[in-house]
């Protein structure tokens, strides 16, 4: 069999997260061992990174809260940091109506250049992120940068 037929039929990766803020989508996906981070178009990808817990440049971070999670993955890129996020609450039954909540969930990016965040992105669609396997080769993140609902 040669290459090229065993690399068409190779499924493509399976995401990560993905999610989409209108026209632009971004989407991370697992493949060899590495985390590989695409946004952009459907059809024009505008910026891709490759990190896995050995290149120090993609960080980790979970925080587990009675019923809810918070989950993060941090791109570095130069002097940019491209944190993708995930927020996730079950629905609660409480004694009363006025008590209970629905399920909710959002995801997002920010985008940050040293310190200071230059740009932010809720999902319009999408937005999950399952833990992976993958998370914990990764470095850890002390520092939890989920924004409130």
């Amino acid at each position: 069999m040669s290459l090229l037929l065993a690399l068409a039929m190779t499924p493509p990766p399976e995401p990560i997260f993905a999610c989409s803020f209108g026209a632009k989508q971004l989407v991370v996906a697992e493949a060899g061992g590495s985390l590989i981070y695409r946004y952009g178009t459907a059809t024009k990808t505008e910026l891709r990174l490759v990190a896995n817990a050995a290149s120090n440049r993609v960080f980790y971070h979970r925080t587990l809260y009675p019923r809810a999670e918070d989950q993060t993955l941090r791109f570095v890129n130069g002097e940019y940091n491209y944190v993708v996020y995930a927020h996730w609450t079950a629905p609660s039954a409480g004694m009363t109506e006025e008590a209970s909540t629905s399920e909710s969930h959002y995801g997002g990016l920010i985008v940050m250049r040293g310190e200071r965040e230059v740009a932010s992105y809720r999902c319009s669609r999408g937005g999950d992120m399952r833990e992976w396997p993958i998370f914990k080769t990764l470095p850890t993140d002390e520092t939890n940068m989920t924004p409130p609902e």
